[in-house]
């Protein structure tokens, strides 16, 4: 059975350092003269310290390096009194390889007093290398003399993958070129381009819409408003440094769609929904201008904001395809340079679900 163990010595002065970290200025934890007349007589430990200690056992040992944490659970048992140290142990209950279970004890390693027992479930998380083109100042190399197709959310799974798969004309735009696209002439240094695509989109939200209460504008703002604005900027970036032909790329999601996915980031959702009459509006005023935009409506991608999901809820979007599995940022990349590719004008204001004929 899989088990590890450390040490750690914890004093009054970590425990401020903690709440510095914390904000918890609690004088339970931090104050000596008020700790004096408590029960305990002088300060004892943030409970939450044990939780640092529990990660500590999941990141560094237990799995280790590919760790990811799904859950934590803790059970405080006797008040950590300071100065202390302690005995970290946790043994592996359950695993199958790519997730497990882990109890943990924390205990006095003087008197052998428990202090503190838990559990974590984990998974793994990927780290994929991948090469990119060298890029010269701001621009690629341009050997093949192409305009550059701009990328947006070059640092994401399925954006690093354009980049990769564009080869030498692939060109990150920087998120502060987006804010302020009145910067792009000087990024582009009087190239013009070839094309865009919008891979880059905020995290998608997680919490019911009639629960946002105070924060309703500011979570629209963030998850549907701004969105839709960079789609805008993208367009008119287009028309102005764009060469006839150049085609705007908008990616969207079948979370857009009812299915599987059952509303659960119903913001993400929303701002997604967009695409497909974005698209048919802006083919329409790019086309006036020699240009074009299309969507591309993908499922889940087994990358970029997915690559920590779980491995039974992988499964589980595999089982809906009828060739048994998800795609990966390099076959969306794939799709993504054939739409580029096609430089028919009937391609335009078109949105295609490439989804291989995945099941809701």
């Amino acid at each position: 059975m899989t088990s590890a163990e450390f040490l750690v010595e914890v004093s009054e002065a970590e425990a401020t350092r903690f709440a510095e970290l914390s904000g918890d200025w609690n004088p339970l934890h931090t104050d000596p003269e008020y700790a004096s007349r408590t029960s305990y007589r002088r300060p004892i430990l943030h409970g939450a310290y044990s939780a640092g200690l529990v990660s500590r056992m999941a990141g560094m040992h237990i799995p280790g390096q590919e760790c990811l944490l799904h859950s934590i659970k803790l059970k405080f048992i006797s008040p950590i009194v300071l100065p202390a140290t302690l005995r970290v142990y946790g043994t592996l209950v359950r695993g199958s390889g790519t997730e497990g279970i882990v109890e943990v004890q924390i205990s006095d390693i003087s008197t052998g007093a428990r202090y503190v027992e838990g559990s974590y479930e984990f998974g793994h998380h990927s780290h994929i290398e991948t090469t990119q083109p060298q890029l010269k100042g701001s621009l690629s190399d341009g050997s093949d003399g192409e305009t550059p197709i701009l990328v947006t959310g070059a640092s994401g799974g399925l954006g690093s993958a354009m980049i990769v798969a564009l080869g030498g004309r692939g060109l990150p735009i920087p998120r502060g070129v987006l804010t302020n696209i009145a910067n792009l002439p000087d990024f582009l240094n009087g190239r013009k381009i070839g094309g865009i695509v919008h891979c880059g989109w905020p995290t998608p939200d997680n919490q019911r819409l009639t629960d946002l209460g105070s924060n309703t504008e500011a979570a629209i703002r963030h998850h549907v408003a701004s969105p839709l604005v960079d789609c805008l900027k993208l367009a008119q970036a287009l028309v102005e440094h764009g060469i006839p032909g150049a085609t705007l790329v908008l990616v969207g999601s079948t979370a857009a769609q009812p299915g599987r996915h059952n509303w659960r980031a119903p913001l993400y959702s929303l701002s997604k929904s967009l695409i497909p009459s974005l698209v048919q509006i802006l083919a329409l005023e790019l086309g006036s201008n020699n240009q074009r935009c299309v969507g591309a409506i993908f499922d889940v991608i087994d990358g970029g904001m997915n690559a920590g999901i779980r491995e039974s809820v992988r499964i589980a979007h595999a089982d809906r395809s009828p060739v048994g599995k998800i795609a990966t940022p390099v076959e969306a990349a794939f799709q993504l340079s054939w739409l580029l590719q096609n430089n028919s004008f009937l391609m335009s204001g078109a949105v295609m679900t490439l989804s291989g004929g995945a099941m809701p």
